[in-house]
């Protein structure tokens, strides 16, 4: 009987999540190249006549073809959601200023991008993004208060440096550190960061056994489609963690500018296990 290296087993698993496919969903979407970045717009069909507008910067390494299933997740509810590479051919995607340039490029051309789909004014911009993307626009937003209505992103990196932002902001994050992203760093800092109405939906730290051996089920590259490079626990995200992160957004969008803001109005069943913290609670 041969006995495999975990190495092996890992390249082995990769390569099937290549081969068949990470189970991109399927939405409506277009991409636009310009000089200065890379955009992946998705929108339901047909879209509400105003729209409320995401634009999230990728993380490193990253590309604007790596969130289709959460994008997509978002989109179902009537948000135009622009999966954004502000430094495309770069690995890094920390650079604060050319997120800020490419999110002004979003905001002065995506109606005309849009025409024909049934969006004809943005009503909010909720700027965010994954791991580096998120500390980008973390520290775009501190530096430029005008540049968003809110912000909404997913375990972004080192934010414990990040500037302060004062918008209402919904993180996703962590309760345990992978991919070399401590999680005290990332979205806990983030949240601690943001002096305005806040929320943070932390994932429970849960290990299970899986090609890579005994891994996080959910960790820093869940939000992906497949994985990051040289960072995987060599298993699908299950499709109920997309739905639960689109429906926590809907609940903000609704509680932080159409009702009322309170835990109670931010708080959704979720089939991933979460802890939720508000305004002045502690992680």
């Amino acid at each position: 009987m041969k006995i495999f290296s975990r190495g092996i087993i890992l390249t082995f698993a990769v390569v099937a999540l290549v081969a068949f496919g990470f189970g991109s969903a399927q939405a409506n979407y277009f991409d636009k190249t310009t000089s200065i970045g890379q955009y992946r717009v998705f929108y339901k069909s047909p879209s509400p006549a105003t729209c409320d507008a995401f634009v999230l910067g990728v993380g490193t390494a990253m590309s604007r073809d790596s969130y289709d299933n959460l994008a997509a997740a978002m989109s179902n509810y009537g948000y135009v959601v622009v999966v954004m590479d502000h430094q495309p051919g770069s690995m890094t995607k920390t650079d604060a200023n050319k997120y800020k340039n490419c999110v002004i490029e979003v905001q002065n051309n995506i109606l005309g991008w849009m025409s024909g789909t049934g969006c004809t004014a943005i009503n909010y911009w909720i700027l965010g993004g994954h791991s580096a993307g998120g500390q980008a626009a973390q520290n775009a937003i501190s530096g430029n208060p005008g540049l968003a209505d809110g912000i909404f992103s997913i375990d972004p990196y080192n934010c414990s440096s990040a500037g302060s932002v004062s918008v209402p902001a919904l993180y996703w994050g962590f309760n345990v550190t992978t991919c070399f992203v401590t999680k005290e760093d990332a979205a806990k800092a983030a949240y601690y960061g943001s002096m305005n109405e806040r929320a943070f939906y932390r994932v429970k730290k849960v290990y299970s056994w899986g090609p890579c051996g005994y891994s996080p089920k959910f960790y820093h590259c869940s939000f992906a489609d497949g994985s990051c490079p040289a960072c995987t626990n060599c298993m699908l995200t299950p499709s109920y963690v997309f739905t639960d992160i689109a429906n926590s957004v809907n609940k903000f969008i609704n509680a932080a500018f159409y009702g009322t803001w309170s835990k109670a109005n931010l708080t959704v069943s979720t089939t991933t296990p979460t802890e939720l913290f508000v305004d002045g609670d502690q992680p």
